[in-house]
């Protein structure tokens, strides 16, 4: 009787620490901002920043396509692709180049930078915020 109840204690510990750390993971991860094609972390809620001001923005690029920009100050899950330019770019004095997911490779958005900041200016329909486990 007794081994039973010792046996019995482990397992409910086992099973509690389990819990708790999925409870952990999960709030953390609430906190992701994925790509919507794969669901690769791509940011994170608190790397969300304001440029002019305001965090959203909207912009045409010159063939008259509109984007709805978040901007961020990393994101780890892209990939920068391409030489950076200052030709159309939507910030005053900032370069920009690509930004792909790094796991997909989905395009969602433009990295901006300058020799004084840089940023990630992401599509936010190719984004979803993580509000479950992956």
């Amino acid at each position: 009787m007794k081994e039973l109840r010792k046996f019995e204690f482990k397992q409910i510990k086992e099973i509690t620490d389990e819990m708790v750390q999925e409870i952990f993971i999960s709030e953390k991860e609430k906190n992701d901002i994925l790509c919507r094609t794969c669901k690769n972390k791509i940011s994170a809620i608190d790397k969300m920043i304001e440029i002019d001001g305001k965090h959203k923005h909207t912009f045409k690029n010159p063939i008259g396509i509109a984007f709805e920009i978040g901007c961020f100050l990393t994101a780890s899950g892209c990939t920068v692709l391409g030489t950076p330019t200052l030709e159309h770019s939507w910030f005053s004095g900032l370069s920009w180049n690509f930004a792909l997911c790094s796991h997909c490779f989905s395009h969602l958005g433009w990295y901006f930078q300058s020799s004084k900041e840089s940023f990630f200016g992401l599509i936010l329909e190719n984004l979803i915020e993580n509000s479950a486990t992956h």
